[in-house]
């Protein structure tokens, strides 16, 4: 594994998520039709800071769910579906956790703060251990005209290469239930220059 010359040495086992990531999937819930959607993602690491950073934007793809296959690669589903609206955009900060020592199945404690331009902002613990994560909310705070969000958890692993995520979402007064599952694709030696589609 590669580990950016910029990533703090207590983040190392973050090394596999940095990069600029693009892809797609699907999302339903209680009170959302299934549909299709892309996701660029970033995960930076940045001048030896205690963090990485974190940004999500996903919009949602003109074409219907049914044409999105679980099999293609992140790159071919960016490639595939067109943008319509911006659905969902977050930012935030990700890091090991350094109170907490090395577990004994080789797994490290994890602290995520996110805020989106919905009115919530969520605290997340979780673990890491090789290429994968989980990540569960551990506080939730909304503003008074925040989306009903009551706590959500992800699950993501590196699948060929590729990150292979699911998200499920207590919300709406609904209970705990998967929302999005979404393939994404690193882009090798992109940078600042990346052109959005």
């Amino acid at each position: 594994m590669n580990i950016p010359s910029e990533l703090a040495p207590e983040n190392y086992p973050l090394a596999w998520l940095i990069g600029r990531w693009r892809g797609g999937g699907t999302l339903e819930y209680e009170n959302i039709p299934a549909a299709a959607y892309l996701h660029e993602l970033h995960i930076d690491a940045s001048d030896d800071a205690p963090y990485v950073q974190i940004s999500s934007r996903i919009w949602l793809a003109h074409e219907p769910a049914s044409t999105v296959s679980e099999e293609q690669p992140g790159t071919t589903l960016w490639e595939q579906l067109d943008k319509e609206e911006l659905w969902s955009a977050a930012v935030g900060y990700l890091r090991v956790n350094p109170t907490v020592a090395r577990q004994a199945d080789g797994s490290y404690a994890l602290e995520m703060m996110l805020a989106s331009p919905t009115g919530t902002s969520q605290i997340w613990v979780g673990v890491t251990r090789g290429s994968q994560l989980q990540l569960v909310t551990d506080a939730v705070a909304r503003s008074a005209a925040g989306a009903d969000l009551s706590g959500a958890a992800i699950l993501a692993r590196d699948a060929h290469s590729d990150l292979l995520y699911t998200y499920d979402m207590e919300a709406f007064g609904y209970p705990l239930r998967s929302y999005m599952k979404g393939r994404l694709t690193r882009q090798v030696g992109s940078g600042n220059g990346v052109t959005s589609k």
